[in-house]
């Protein structure tokens, strides 16, 4: 009950957040954007709309969860409520995990909104509804799901929230280009550049393999069982990484 009531409180918060719903704004406006372009553009205009809108739900999920959840720690100790929160019988452990299904149920939300957008706006347009954009943004929050925890983790080993930010956007970016080290792997590279590259390859969230948006602008549905693998990896990174923080909160003094 304690973890839930902090994951609530967490939700209030941030829905009150002002930067919120300002980066909810031109996530809109990217999506209305896509819409209008697309219908003036010469070729597959439907093509070219999916392929906007599902990059406009992806890009600024991942900006709301980066900026939400490197401040959450910080803003906790600029208004000193932390010590209110951990001076009563909470465990340091509820109050990590709280703050990420709080974070994770508001970027839900902002997920299922602006996914209701899009179909609606395809619904219209093509006179029918497309499922397949609902499984490219359940991917999309999987992934948000491992972004946020991320953010957690930095804002547990660093004090700052613009430097947890910068390592939470570099992961993401690194994370999304993962595939690319079996370049390194496959290569005719020196020893140490195969040794970091494989270190990184392991260590890296692999989240080019939430991206299935391609396939969904083309039509075509990922299996059934891949989802299920992503549910799965997206459920394990993030519940390392939410120990980790749990570890590295614990060891820290606030005063």
């Amino acid at each position: 009950m304690k973890t839930l009531a902090l994951a609530l409180n967490t939700a209030r918060e941030a829905v009150r957040n002002r930067i919120l719903y300002s980066i909810l704004f031109f996530a809109v406006l990217m999506v209305a954007i896509a819409a209008v372009f697309g219908a003036a553009s010469i070729g597959d205009q439907v093509k070219y709309m999916k392929d906007f809108s599902l990059m406009s739900v992806s890009l600024f999920g991942v900006i709301i969860a980066i900026v939400l959840g490197v401040n959450l720690l910080h803003q906790e100790l600029g208004k000193k409520t932390i010590f209110n929160i951990l001076s009563k019988p909470v465990a340091r452990w509820q109050f990590i995990v709280g703050k990420f299904l709080g974070l994770l149920a508001t970027l839900s939300l902002i997920v299922v909104v602006m996914s209701a957008g899009v179909v609606g706006a395809f619904a219209m347009l093509t006179g029918r509804a497309d499922w397949g954009l609902v499984v490219a943004s359940f991917a999309a929050l999987l992934e948000l799901m491992v972004v946020i925890a991320v953010a957690l983790f930095f804002s547990s080993l660093v004090v700052t929230p613009s430097l947890a930010g910068m390592f939470t956007a570099a992961t993401f970016v690194a994370g999304r280009s993962a595939s690319y080290l079996l370049y390194f792997l496959n290569g005719d590279q020196a020893r140490p550049i195969q040794v970091v590259a494989t270190g990184l390859y392991w260590i890296l969230p692999r989240l080019d393999r939430f991206t299935v948006a391609d396939q969904i602008v083309y039509g075509t549905l990922p299996d059934p069982s891949y989802l299920a693998v992503l549910v799965a990896y997206a459920g394990a990174y993030a519940g390392i990484l939410l120990l980790l923080s749990i570890g590295l909160f614990s060891r820290r003094e606030f005063v």
